[in-house]
Order: C-alpha cells, then structure tokens, then sequence
C-alpha cells in the first residue's frame, strides 16, 4: 500500500516539499553581487595600455596605506601569479615610503605596470623587485605628480566586500529548502575543502563577505585574546578571501574582503640542524655581542599568539647582534627582534615568494630600528647578522659590520681512510664564501651606491667611504682635532667633514650671526686662496672645493632672501656643532625658552612661534638647508619635552662610528641621516641530500680568514658550538697581537654557526623492501631496548662517558662534583679547555673496531685527568654507566640520545658545566 505526502505529512508539510527536486539556480542565473565583482574585475584587467589575458587569475591592484614610520604613506601591490601547474598565489609587494599620498600612488602604478608584464617572463617576479628598489632612490617632481597616475581611482580597482550577516533569504523556510541547501553543502563539500588546519563552518549569525555560498572560516587570536576571522573560503566558488583593512580592531562592518591565493599546505622538510654560538667580552668584561636562537619558531608564535599554520617546518631563527658605543642597543634588539618578525610571518597564509621573506626582515628590522630610536637606548647602535629558516629555505640578513659566511662540504667525499691518514681524510676542505646578497637592491654593489647617495643628500663627510679607521659623526670637525694640521690641510678637512655650509665656509658662530650678502663668496675666495693652485690626483681636495663653492652660493642666496632667518638658521647649526651632534635637555630647553621636561606640546608651540615664519620664507630659496633646520628643531623638541629621565648619552670622544649601516645611533640619523640601513640578503634553498654550514660573525671577528673558517668547519663536522669556539679563539688572539697601545678601543667577539642538512629522497621501491627485510629479522622487543628504536625513535637507555668542566660562575650545589672549579676560570676558559681536548680526540684515527677501543680509551684517560666530575673514577672507561631519559640535565640528555655510539659530542653546556659526551653503548 502506498501513501500520499500529504497523507503522511498533512496538507502544510506537504507544501513544504514543493519544488524540492526542482534545480534552485536557474541555467544562467547569477546573484547581483557576482555580477558586479565580476564587471569590475573585467574593467580592472584594462590599465594604461596594457590587457591582463589570464583567465581565473585576477589582475594586479594596489592600495596606498599608512605607515607607522614616518608618519608616511606607502603603495602596496598585490600580484596573482600562477605558474604551470602550482596553485594560485598572492604576491605583495610595498613601495618606499612617501609623505604623500600622491607619491605613493604614483609609485603603484609604476609597480602595476612591471607586474602586468609578469605573465610574459613566466610570473618571474625580479622585474618587480627591481623596479620598487629603483622608486627607493626616486624623488618624484610636482610635474610628474599629475595624470591619472595620482588620481583616487588608480588604486583598488578589484572588487572588495563587506562582512555581513546573511540575510532571510538564505535562511531555510521549508523543508524544500532544507534538503536543496544539504545537497549543495554536500556537494561543495566534496569538491572543495578548504586548505590547511583551524578552518570551521561559518554559522548563520557569522558576518561573512557579502557573495552566495557556504563559508568556512579561519580565525585567528589577537593580542587582545579574541578570537577574528583571518581568512574566509566559499566552498561554492572554491575561492579564498582576506581582510585588505588596515585597522588594528576588526569591525565586520568596516572590513574589506578582497580574494587571494589558495593557503599553502605546511610541509615538514627532512631537516636535521645543530647549532652553537660564542660571545666573548670586551677586556673590561662589557659584553657587547649576544646571540639570539629560537629552533622552533612555529611553537614559540603559538605561545605569543602568532601561530605558523601555514609555513613550512621546520622554522627556526638565529640572530647575532653587535654592540656600538655600549651593550644596551644590542641587548634591546636581542630580546624584541622576534616580536617584530612574528606577527608579519603569521600573516602569510600562501607559501611565500624569496622577495617575500626578505621583505619581512626588512620590514621587521625597520620598525625595530624606528622603536629603538625612540627608547632609552636610542644613541647607542648595533649592527646584526640574521637567518630565518622556513623548511629548507634558508634567508640570511646582515647589517652594518656583521657578516654571514656560508660554507658547503666538497662535491665528492674521498674515499675513507684508515689508519693515521683517517683524521686528515675526514678534515677535507670545505668551500666558504660571504653572503654578499642576491636580490635587487640587496646586493654589496647596490647598498654602497645607496649609501653614498644618502650621505651626499644628508651633507655627510666627503672622506669617508667605508674602510677602516673612517668615522662619521653628527658633528662638524672641531677646532681641537685640525690643531696639527697645516693651513691647507685644515680647510680642506674642515670643508670634508661640515656639517652645514656655515662650517664648510669656515665661518665661526659670531660671523655667520654677523654675515652680509656677498659674506659667502668672500668666504668662498680666501678658501681658494689658502687651497692654491689645482694639483692632478687630490679628488679630496678637488670635492672640499666643490663644496665650499656650492656653501658660499647657498649662504649668499639665503642672506639676499632673509638676513634674519640666516641667524636664526646658522645659531642651530652651531648649537648642534657645539654639542656634538646630540643637544643636551638644558640646552634645548633654552634655546627654545621652555623649561625641561615641558612636554612635547609645548615644546612645539615654541618652535611654531620663534622658527615657523622664519624657516618658511628660507624653505622657497633654500629647501636643503631649511629643512635640516627643522630636523635640528625637533630634536630640540624631543630633548627639551621629554621627561627628566635617564637617557645614556656617548662620551663625545665617543660619538663617531665607523659603520655606514646600524640600528639606532639616533645622532647619526637625525637631523642627518649618515647611517642608513640598508640590508645585504640572500635566499638559500637546502636541496635533499645536501648539507651546509652558516656562520654569523660579529666585526670582532673581521679577521678571521677564510681558511681557518673552513679548516674549523670541517674539522668539527656536526659540531657548531666547537666551530664557534674555535673561531672566536682566533679571532681574539689575533685582536690581542695586533692591539694598538694608542687605540684603547676595544672589541667583543661573537660568533654563531649552524649546520643544515636535508635527508636525501628515497626510492619508494627500495624502502619498502629494505622495511620488508628488517621486519623478518626484527625480533620481538625486550623490556629495555638498547640502540635506535625501530622507525627511527631513541633508545630507552644509553652508557655514556663524559668530560665536565666547571667554571667560578656556577654557585649551584653539586653532589657529583669531584671538585671545585679553579679560581678565575670563566665560562669561556672551560669551553675552550674542551675544544683542545676535541681536538686531542679529533686527531685520532677511526673506522675500525680496534680504533674505537683506542678511542674510548683515550676518553677515558682524558676525563681521570681533566674532569670535575666523579664519573671520573668509575673504572677504567671512566663513564656515568646506564643512562635513561628524566634521569640527567635536559641539555645534557638532548646531546647524550643523539649520539651513535662510538661517537663524540659538540661542546655542551648545562646547569652543571661544560660537557665532552661519548656515547660507549
């Protein structure tokens, strides 16, 4: 018998089911807001001549936004690329920084017009690079600020949406409409799945973009500890959407959706590194160097909030920093460097381009360097050498003095050796060369050329380039340090190293005050006088002659125009001489008549009454010189407002420097930007089955050879913290030989070295068989199972021997010490008593049984007479007997387990000591 819906449902339910196998989407039918993202984006793929043909790949589009630094504006582009066979991917790209807003857009075009020509090289993206480090060394003129180019409508011409709740429409009123809308989600959820972990269905009350479909969404923890959508994915289309607003708080109605790349499957890479690192003090025991190693990035961001869910692993970062004037600068960067990168590698949720990664330390070493110049550590400066590994790409960074080396084995191994031969056949050479950078306006060639470029703009010291023994200071030479030279000689040093054209004319305080037009061509001629005649091969006294002419036009035609606003200029220009290039709180607050400590706003309203009229007129006939004027004002603002707090000011005799690039140095950067920051980078890629060794040098270590950097490197294969020690050893010895009684200078040493390798790939067929053949002969585990657990897991216990060193510093009680530390010995003595002792071991031949006997014999005769710890009189191999995992110091056991037997460890440090481990069984 059968029944009827209505029968069995009632008139009311069986209307219910009307139209419930009916197709609800009509052939042809689309919802308003596709057909207007659609049009739009068909009008986006038109732009100033050029056609975007890629069909499914949206077209290239930029928006100017805000930057923190300066305050500035700056143009960032996004680029859909999708090479053969790979997926979509967004590329951004941010143009430098511009104080207006018609600069930068001016500059996105630029950028827009190279990316639509990126499908033509196969979406190779160097082109693009190229260009926005060409608009970094661009200054746009008021002439070509104009056109469409510089019009609101340039920019954000792809469609965006605004998160919002559904509507009633997509509510379900029936049960026709229930089973049509389950049958669609089931569907689009066989079909498309969203990429990656944490995605969650969007519920009905969840503001999503304002497109038909079912929404998955990602959310991601802020600062706050709320939780806000990060991506959204419409399974209907298959396409992916991130928030392009700026704000900081996340405002549904406020935020725009624009479409992006597919995320990127993480991948975790068959890479195995070790690493280590040494920083020696100073004479006087100041500690300049630090290093900075965090090996699992990705946990590290999940506690701080800033997970990698779509990066690749593993990801680790390593950070050396170098100390100028004194250790506050670099210990300020040490410990907040990380919270600055973090947050922008969380952003990437696609896998990102080598331009990409380079542009976030960029970015992050930006915005660092923008919070130290305003901390309390702002005169002090630091250079740095930085590596970032995300899988098996490998991004080094270096700024200022530090340097990067990276050092590859030997295409082909010699075939081992035994007997006495054995240690020299394991030490063969390895290939070392500087990271000299690879990416456009990232290479040694580039930055040198953009640093000498900075330094004619900020009218730095003709004399300086660079090498070693030249300085740059904020200040114009002093009368005190040209007292030796001759007449000829001081006015060209004095014309070298002015800090303004008054200095350059050699016009003291009260005759600049006093200065008439025609004073500077007056000047300018005895100058000449002095300099005589033209002598072939003097480019520096050929340069103090350029300039002293451009001064005494620039001072002439500023007196024509306004003798007035000339003392009021000149009077900074000397106060900031006379101060050495940083002005004190007292004598800011009297130059502006304020009392110190009075605020910022008070400050300012005091420059506006006293300089604004006066350096506006100046600013039509002289800019360069107005506008120097106006940084001197508002470091006299920031000196005279701040609170009277403790900020650390060098020594004068202590305020040039010899690097061309560093962190903070505030009176290097402001009023005049002598010091940059510019940053050499290369991007590496760890291929499988290759290995290789990085070392990060502070300039303490500037002498080390490159011989002896590869000599260390392959005689402690797997060992970088004996590589570092070895390293910074020499490096210090050849500081103390070449100390110089009249340079009291001194100098820290810091080096840190890593080791990379990837497992090779394996043939499928070949490892099945190989597991096939160990599971016949595989017996059943017992209790205890000494040696690799099957797959590749740690042993349950080991019989280890080990060498300790303590050192003065350690104040915990030991009950295994067989004796106290020596008297005076540091840390450093006892990491490099261990490296003579690897090196006894190193020279020892290997490969034999009989040769590991000898091995562990001289172990064992090495810790009777040199160990503090009682293990030493255990037996005859002097070892700790059985260990298991929980049972000693964690550092210890991390070493001890990841050893094969036979083998001997690295340096290891722990709570008890240093540590030379050999693993007996």
């Amino acid at each position: 018998r059968t029944y009827t819906s209505k029968q069995v449902l009632g008139a009311r339910g069986a209307q219910q089911l009307v139209g419930m196998f009916k197709n609800p989407d009509p052939p042809g039918a689309k919802e308003k807001e596709v057909r207007e993202a659609e049009e739009k984006e068909a009008q986006a793929r038109h732009f100033s001549g050029l056609f975007w043909s890629i069909i499914a790949v949206p077209p290239p589009d930029f928006e100017v936004v805000p930057d923190t630094i300066g305050p500035s504006h700056r143009a960032s582009l996004s680029i859909y690329i999708q090479p053969p066979e790979q997926p979509l991917k967004e590329v951004r790209v941010l143009g430098p920084r511009r104080s207006s807003e018609a600069e930068a857009r001016k500059d996105g075009c630029e950028l827009k017009r190279v990316a639509f020509r990126c499908p033509e090289k196969n979406f190779n993206l160097q082109e693009v690079w190229r260009k926005c480090y060409q608009l970094e060394n661009k200054q746009w003129s008021v002439q070509e600020l104009t056109g469409e180019d510089v019009l609101e409508t340039s920019e954000n011409r792809l469609p965006e949406f605004q998160a919002a709740p559904r509507t009633k429409q997509d509510k379900i009123e029936t049960t026709a409409e229930w089973f049509q809308a389950n049958n669609k989600r089931r569907e689009y959820s066989e079909n498309f799945a969203p990429i990656g972990p944490s995605w969650a269905l969007a519920q009905l009350q969840t503001p999503v973009p304002k497109l038909p479909g079912v929404w998955y969404m990602h959310e991601r923890q802020n600062q706050e500890g709320k939780h806000v959508p990060m991506l959204f994915f419409n399974a209907e289309s298959g396409k992916y959407y991130r928030n392009r607003s700026t704000d900081v708080a996340y405002v549904p109605a406020k935020s725009r959706w624009l479409q992006t790349g597919l995320p990127h499957q993480s991948e975790d890479q068959s890479l195995k590194m070790s690493h280590g690192s040494v920083c020696l003090p100073t004479a006087s025991g100041r500690k300049d160097d630090l290093a900075v190693i965090l090996p699992e990035l990705a946990r590290t961001g999940s506690l701080l909030k800033q997970p990698l869910p779509f990066a690749d692993k593993p990801a680790a970062l390593f950070l050396l920093v170098d100390g100028l004037r004194n250790a506050s600068a670099s210990e300020w960067c040490a410990k907040r460097f990380h919270t600055h990168l973090l947050p922008r590698l969380s952003a990437f949720h696609s896998d990102p381009e080598d331009g990409e990664l380079v542009l976030v330390v960029k970015e992050a070493l930006a915005h660092l360097d923008h919070a130290l110049l305003d901390s309390p550590a702002r005169y002090a400066g630091c250079s740095l050498a930085v590596a970032l590994l995300m899988g098996s790409r490998l991004v080094v960074c270096t700024v200022g003095g530090c340097r990067a080396v990276v050092c590859t084995p030997p295409s082909t191994e010699p075939a081992p050796k035994k007997g006495p031969g054995a240690a020299a056949s394991r030490e063969s050479t390895w290939s070392c060369r500087a990271v000299e950078g690879t990416m456009p306006g990232h290479t040694r060639i580039d930055i040198l050329q953009s640093q000498r470029r900075r330094r004619v703009e900020a009218y730095g010291p003709l004399d300086f380039d660079g090498r070693a023994g030249e300085q740059l200071r904020a200040a114009s030479a002093s009368e005190a340090s040209l007292a030796n030279l001759s007449d000829r000689d001081r006015a060209v040093q004095k014309a070298l190293r002015a800090a303004n054209a008054f200095a350059a004319l050699g016009l003291s305080r009260q005759e600049a005050i006093a200065a008439v037009p025609g004073a500077g061509k007056t000047a300018a001629e005895a100058i000449e006088a002095v300099l005589g005649p033209r002598r072939p091969g003097e480019p520096q006294v050929e340069a103090a002659r350029s300039r002293v002419k451009a001064a005494g036009e620039a001072v002439d035609k500023m007196l024509t125009q306004d003798a007035f606003g000339v003392q009021q200029l000149a009077e900074l220009f000397y106060v900031l001489d006379e101060e050495e290039g940083i002005i004190s709180q007292q004598r800011a607050a009297a130059l502006l008549a304020v009392s110190p400590g009075c605020g910022e706003a008070v400050a300012s309203g005091a420059v506006h009454m006293r300089y604004q009229a006066v350096l506006s007129g100046l600013s039509a006939t002289c800019p360069a010189e107005a506008t120097r004027g106006w940084e001197i004002l508002r470091e006299a603002i920031d000196s005279a407002g701040r609170p009277v707090a403790p900020v650390w000011v060098p020594p004068p005799e202590a305020r040039g420097v010899e690097v061309p690039a560093a962190l903070g140095l505030r009176d290097c950067k402001r009023p005049r930007r002598l010091v940059g920051l510019e940053i050499a980078s290369e991007v590496l890629r760890i291929e499988p089955g290759s290995s290789l060794c990085l070392l990060l040098m502070t300039d303490g270590a500037n002498s080390v050879q490159v011989k002896q950097m590869a000599e260390a490197v392959a005689a402690h294969q797997g060992r970088p913290k004996a590589v570092a020690t070895q390293l910074a050893a020499v490096a210090s010895e050849q500081l103390k030989g070449a100390k110089d009684e009249k340079d009291p200078k001194e100098v820290s040493v810091g080096v840190l070295a890593a080791y990379f390798s990837v497992k090779a790939h394996e043939d499928p067929a070949v490892h099945a068989e190989a597991e096939a053949a160990d599971s016949k002969k595989r017996k059943a585990p017992t209790e205890v199972v000494v040696g690799p657990q099957p797959g590749g897991g740690l042993p349950n216990r080991i019989r280890v021997s080990h060498i300790l060193l303590k050192w003065e510093a350690l104040t915990a009680h030991d009950p295994t010490a067989r004796r106290a530390a020596p008297k005076g010995r540091l840390q450093s003595d006892a990491e490099k008593e261990l490296l003579k002792l690897l090196q006894i071991l190193n020279a020892m031949p290997q490969g034999t049984p009989s040769d590991a006997k000898k091995l562990s014999a001289k172990f064992a005769e090495l810790a009777k007479a040199h160990s503090d710890c009682n293990s030493a009189n255990n037996g005859h191999l002097a070892d700790l007997g059985w260990i298991v995992p929980g049972q000693s110091d964690k550092d210890f056991e991390a070493a001890a387990f990841d050893l094969a037997v036979g083998a001997i460890s690295d340096i290891v440090i722990s709570q008890r000591g240093a540590h030379l481990v050999h693993r007996l069984a």
